[in-house]
């Protein structure tokens, strides 16, 4: 794990993939730690990296960073390194896919000892006329109203991915209790809100734990 204490992430790189056929699990988490210690700990900008995997047995790199420019850096120099391509080599390429968020939070930082995070994303009903700050300002209000007055919740935002589809991440210290507040969104007005600016049809979400 990487993380620069007190530091302010703009971007999140969301990374999911699963292993390659025949790669342990151990072999796989050691090719991880072995990458970010020989690659990503070399790169500026980078606020939080960890491996995390959810509760199909899929994977993902969780990357926080200052700028989109630190992420395309990252990218630039990833095929030359060694211990990128043992790291590539135990991924099923086939199933990798990849999302830049726009944190749209100020001052945004990595919360400490979180366990697990809601990962969320989803596109804007094409019959409403959807107004960014709008969502901005209901997140707002989830948080202050609903996810602080759990003990469990650690942090929270929403993030552009792109100009059609958006995203949601809340951190939490258990995956259970994590569930159960984000599905408790249906139980209250911030929440409902928020949902109804979405088409339902776009929502994919899943919840993820920390490995390494």
């Amino acid at each position: 794990m990487i993380r620069l204490p007190e530091s302010q992430a703009n971007v999140m790189e969301f990374t999911k993939f699963e292993k390659a056929e025949n790669v342990t699990n151990e072999d796989f988490i050691t090719s991880v730690m072995k990458f970010e210690k020989e690659y990503l700990s070399t790169k500026k900008g980078i606020v939080f990296h960890c491996l995390v995997r959810n509760l199909k047995g899929e994977y993902a790199n969780l990357l926080f960073a200052d700028s989109m420019n630190t992420l395309k850096e990252i990218e630039r120099g990833f095929m030359d390194n060694e211990a990128s391509n043992n790291f590539m080599g135990n991924i099923n390429p086939k199933t990798v896919k990849i999302y830049h968020h726009e944190i749209l939070k100020e001052n945004f930082q990595v919360p400490e000892n979180f366990a697990c995070f809601e990962h969320g994303t989803f596109a804007p009903k094409e019959e409403i006329d959807f107004i960014e700050n709008d969502l901005i300002a209901v997140s707002d209000q989830i948080e202050k109203q609903y996810l602080n007055t759990f003990e469990n919740s650690l942090g929270h935002f929403v993030g552009k991915i792109n100009n059609e589809r958006y995203s949601e991440i809340a951190f939490g210290k258990t995956l259970g209790k994590t569930r159960e507040i984000c599905y408790g969104y249906f139980g209250i007005e911030p929440g409902m809100k928020m949902l109804n600016m979405f088409n339902s049809k776009t929502m994919n979400l899943d919840f993820w734990y920390l490995l390494a």
